[in-house]
């Protein structure tokens, strides 16, 4: 065998463990990222039953699920693109858990649910996605403390002007020492909710695009 050919062979033999090499990385980040899309689904799912109101509590998730609606005008809780939004009713209890998203978090996207009932009370709010700094800005897990429960029953004319605030920022809500930007981000997205679902009944009191009748609330 000439020099040549030892070289031809060898950069052959370089070239196919280069793309062998490249192949198994793509394929384990597909696989990889499927399965973390997939958790996050299931993670998201057990959520949307945390945010519902004590009497629809035992509702089971595929119900919930089964209530999925097309989300009107998504921008307005912070989407980019067609989003979809989930309706529970039983009895005289009728609730509209809406996902909100807000780029205002330290750490990048924060991902919410909002539970909102017929009062237009909030029933409850779940984070199910951030990036935000492990021991300062994680508070706003519900695993981590109760901070994200102070919404529970709150509506928008339930606080004065400039209520829907940290106390930083002369609001109502607590901030995490040393960490002020997560839970403002997530009293705004909050309150964004809040300010979607009242102005869809303003606008469109008869003719309401969300599948829920709204009642105006006079907390």
């Amino acid at each position: 065998m000439t020099s040549r050919q030892a070289m031809l062979r060898g950069a052959f033999a370089l070239g196919m463990f280069s793309l062998v090499t490249a192949g198994s990385v793509a394929l384990t980040r597909a696989v990889t990222a499927e399965r973390i899309a997939d958790h996050q689904l299931a993670y998201q799912h057990r959520q949307l039953q945390d945010v519902l109101p004590a009497a629809l509590a035992d509702v089971a998730v595929q119900t919930v699920l089964d209530g999925v609606f097309k989300l009107p005008n998504p921008e307005q809780l912070g989407h980019r693109e067609p989003q979809q939004g989930w309706y529970v009713q039983r009895d005289h209890q009728r609730v509209v858990i809406l996902p909100v998203v807000t780029r205002q978090g330290y750490n990048g996207e924060i991902r919410l649910l909002v539970g909102i009932d017929q009062q237009q009370r909030i029933t409850g709010v779940r984070v199910t996605h951030h990036q935000e700094t492990p021991g300062l800005g994680d508070d706003i897990e519900r695993q981590r403390s109760d901070w994200i429960t102070k919404f529970n029953g709150l509506s928008l004319n339930s606080l004065p002007p400039g209520g829907w605030a940290v106390g930083k920022d002369g609001g109502h809500f607590d901030a995490f020492t040393g960490a002020t930007i997560t839970p403002r981000a997530v009293v705004n997205a909050v309150q964004s909710a809040l300010s979607y679902v009242s102005g869809h009944v303003a606008e469109n009191a008869a003719e309401t695009e969300l599948p829920i009748t709204f009642e105006e609330s006079s907390q």
